[in-house]
């Protein structure tokens, strides 16, 4: 499904957003040009929580797309992650070994 022009998401519609929410990254496409992703990373304690929202950002566009697309869920969610896994480069054994007793958490 291609849009015939770009549009903004309205945030009007969405229920539960209020004074305790706190946006954390913006996204936006280019067409044949990448993405742009600006990131607020002190409304997180640390990376580790980024990485937990990531998973629940891929569970909403899974429906999202399913939605759009006319697709069973879990496809669309099999797709995303895929997309994922092939751009995601090798981890660093050394930054792992490194982070081997973080605690994580939120801000």
């Amino acid at each position: 499904m291609k849009l015939s022009k770009p549009r903004a998401i309205p945030l009007s519609a969405i229920p539960n957003l209020g004074a305790k929410s706190a946006e954390v990254a913006r996204i936006w496409i280019t067409d044949r040009s990448g993405s742009t992703v600006v990131i607020d990373a002190g409304v997180l304690a640390d990376a580790e929580m980024f990485g937990v929202l990531m998973a629940d950002t891929i569970q909403h566009a899974a429906k999202a797309h399913a939605q759009a697309l006319g697709i069973p869920e879990a496809d669309a969610a099999a797709l995303i992650w895929r997309g994922l896994d092939g751009a995601r480069p090798e981890p660093d054994p050394d930054a792992i070994a490194r982070i081997a007793n973080h605690p994580g958490g939120l801000n």
